[in-house]
C-alpha cells in the first residue's frame, strides 16, 4: 500500500497525517461523458439482470435441474460481483488509487467475460434441452434469453476496457517532512 506519514509542526509536538502516496489513476475522458458511460454500464447490468431473472422464471428444462442451473448459478454470483464493481466506478471519480482502480479493472474485466461464458453455456444447454424436447417455443425463448444476457454482459465489458486511462504522479508530499513511507 502506497502511503506516508508526515508531520506538521504544531506547538506541542508533532501532527501525524496518513496520506496516499502513489501514483494517481485516472480515466482519460471528460467528466461528464465518463459518467455518462459509468451510468450506462450500471444501466446495462440492470437490464441484464432483469433478462436473466425473467429467463430463469421460465418452466423451461434447463431452469429445472443438471448443468444449466449450475452454470446460471455461477452467472448470478458474478453479475453480483460485477454489479459492486460498478457501483464503485460510479463511486468514484475521475482519479482514484492504485488498488480501487485495480480492483474495478480486474472485476469488471474478469466478471462480464466470466459471467458471458457461463450463460453461454447455459444458454447451449437450454438449446440443447429445446432439441431433445422437441423444439418447444419456451426452451428456445430460454435459449435466447440467456443468449442475450450473455451478450450484455460481454458488451459491458467491452465498453468498460475502451475506457483510455492514465497514470499521474502524486505530487501530495512534495515540501512535506516525511517521517515513515510505508
Amino acid at each position: 500500500m502506497n502511503k506516508a506519514s508526515y508531520s506538521d509542526d504544531i506547538s506541542k509536538g508533532y501532527k501525524i497525517i496518513y496520506c496516499y502516496s502513489g501514483p494517481w489513476y485516472l480515466w482519460d475522458m471528460p467528466k461528464e461523458k465518463l459518467l455518462r458511460e459509468k451510468w450506462l454500464e450500471l444501466g446495462l447490468s440492470l437490464l441484464g439482470i432483469c433478462l436473466y431473472l425473467l429467463t430463469g422464471a421460465q418452466k423451461a428444462a434447463v431452469n429445472v435441474g443438471g448443468p444449466g442451473v449450475i452454470l446460471a448459478i455461477l452467472a448470478l454470483c458474478l453479475h453480483v460481483l460485477e454489479f459492486s464493481a460498478l457501483i464503485k466506478f460510479i463511486c468514484t471519480g475521475c482519479r482514484t488509487t492504485k488498488m480501487t482502480y485495480q480492483e474495478i479493472d480486474r472485476i469488471l474485466g474478469a466478471a462480464t467475460g466470466f459471467r458471458g461464458v457461463f450463460l453461454c453455456g447455459t444458454a447451449l444447454t437450454a438449446l440443447l434441452y429445446a432439441v431433445k424436447g422437441g423444439m418447444e417455443i419456451v426452451a428456445l425463448l430460454t435459449a435466447a434469453g440467456y443468449l442475450s444476457c450473455a451478450v450484455i454482459a460481454f458488451y459491458i465489458g467491452y465498453r468498460y476496457k475502451k475506457i483510455p486511462f492514465y497514470t499521474e504522479k502524486n505530487t501530495s508530499l512534495e515540501g512535506k517532512k516525511v517521517i515513515e513511507k510505508t
